[in-house]
């Protein structure tokens, strides 16, 4: 609906303009219009940050809610009686307060953002307060629970804190586990990677490619040292066995051992060449990941 009323806006500024003659006028109100759609999309985009966090307090309350019920399932086997069933109950406390600490630093932080906003100010804070006080209601439960259970505060946050420097831990971990796989995809990547050209002498040539060396009568063709990988083609060497070549009078320029490899020719031209069949991937890109396919001369 924005959108579409800057649209109009921005229809009327030009109609305007125009009937006015005056050039300066429409450029002025197709400024002021991408001007405020631009403050739009800015404040879209602030709502849209503050509506994710209050899904992710809201979230929160909800994981507490479940572990206060798993609480409340152990203390029906006697954590007061049981070190084992009291440890357990201490550690669903430590994480519960670490989760909580995490509410109350988010609602810090909405509230100082939300008091920027305009008509959307009211709403926000309504919702604000609901998980104020559900955060108070939780909050409650929980003290009593470590009254009866004769749990001090100063245990649970000092737990807490240790879960918060666990999480935090855990995190640089697996961040660090993505950035090793990341670089193995990548390695990965990198050695199925292979290149091969296709052409007549005197192109591959002109390309620098190839060249001949030898004497007057008896001149080979050989892969120059200076390649250019852009005037080859690019192709995953684990998954392409074959190479359409259709050229007559071929000759194999790079270094490939002879039997793992097969050049298939035409039936009707014996000398016109098809495709080369790669028969053992791995021995045939084992000197060098450029294929040169040249025609003899």
């Amino acid at each position: 609906m924005k959108k579409l009323f800057l649209l109009c806006l921005s229809a009327a500024s030009l109609i305007l303009a125009s009937c006015a003659g005056n050039e300066a006028k429409l450029n002025a109100a197709t400024e002021r219009a991408d001007s405020l759609q631009s403050v739009i999309d800015q404040k879209d985009g602030e709502i849209d940050a503050l509506f994710e966090t209050l899904s992710e307090i809201e979230n929160n309350l909800t994981e507490i809610s479940s572990r206060y019920s798993q609480i409340s399932n152990l203390r029906q086997q006697h954590p007061e009686k049981n070190a084992s069933v009291k440890n357990q109950v201490t550690d669903q406390l430590a994480v519960i307060e670490n989760m909580m600490a995490q509410n109350k630093s988010k609602i810090a932080n909405l509230n100082s953002k939300i008091a920027t906003l305009g008509a959307e100010n009211t709403k926000l804070q309504e919702f604000v307060e609901s998980l104020n006080a559900r955060m108070a209601e939780q909050e409650t439960q929980i003290n009593s629970l470590m009254n009866e259970l004769t749990i001090s505060k100063e245990t649970i946050k000092k737990l807490s804190s240790n879960v918060n420097e666990l999480t935090q831990s855990n995190q640089e971990k697996d961040a660090r586990i993505a950035q090793q796989q990341e670089e193995m995809a990548y390695l990965a990547d990198q050695s199925h990677k292979a290149y091969y050209v296709v052409g007549n002498y005197d192109d591959l040539k002109a390309k620098g490619i190839v060249s001949k060396d030898g004497g007057l009568l008896f001149k080979s063709q050989h892969a120059t040292n200076n390649v250019n990988v852009k005037n080859f083609n690019l192709i995953d060497k684990t998954k392409v066995t074959t190479i359409d070549i259709n050229l007559r009078k071929v000759r194999i320029v790079s270094s490939h051992p002879k039997d793992s490899y097969e050049i298939v020719y035409d039936e009707s031209d014996s000398k016109l060449a098809k495709q080369l069949v790669i028969k053992d991937v791995n021995a045939f890109w084992s000197n060098t990941d450029f294929l040169i396919v040249s025609t003899k001369r």
